[in-house]
Formats: C-alpha cells, structure tokens, sequence
C-alpha cells in the first residue's frame, strides 16, 4: 500500500522522489504500527489486565494507531523534504507565522 501511494506521489508530483519516498515510509511506519497494534493491544489486555480485549483493544488501538501515523507523516515529511527536497525550507519557519 505504501509503495503504490509512494508511486502515486511520484507520479503525480511530477516526478518528485522526495515526496514519494517520504509518503511511502509513512504509510509503511502506518501499517506497521496497525499490525503491531493489533496484535498485541488483545494479548496485553486479556493476559496481563485480564480484561475483555474486545472492549478496551479498539479504543487503545485506534488512538495509537492515530498519533503514530500522524507523528511519522509529519516528521518525517518535514525531515526528508529538507534533506531531499527541491525546492528551500527555511528551518525558522513556522507556518507562515
């Protein structure tokens, strides 16, 4: 999934591998963490919490799965675009602020 999206950016950037790179890794960070999540979020919470795991799993998997996600696009974005981007980023610069 992260390598069609990354060729999608690719494509569509008009050829910008900074860009495709960067959306690849993060879905690829993304769906890492989904799996892992969801494997072990019922595991932890039915053998060390003895709790019903299909209660507490969902919420805990999704919020993590969220910020995670969230936190690779951004960083990694920022990161990369500044490394291998075409185009300078003032490193002072935040939002137009």
């Amino acid at each position: 999934m992260g390598a069609a999206l990354g060729l999608f950016a690719f494509h569509t950037s008009g050829g910008d591998p900074a860009l495709a790179v960067t959306i690849f890794v993060a879905q690829f960070v993304s769906i890492l963490t989904a799996g892992l999540t969801g494997t072990l979020a019922p595991l932890m919470f039915t053998f060390i919490f003895r709790r019903d795991s299909g209660q507490w799993g969902g919420p805990l998997e999704t919020a993590i799965q969220d910020i995670i996600g969230s936190f690779a696009m951004i960083v990694l974005s920022y990161h990369t675009l500044l490394a291998f981007g075409t185009s300078e980023i003032d490193p002072d610069d935040r939002c137009g602020s």
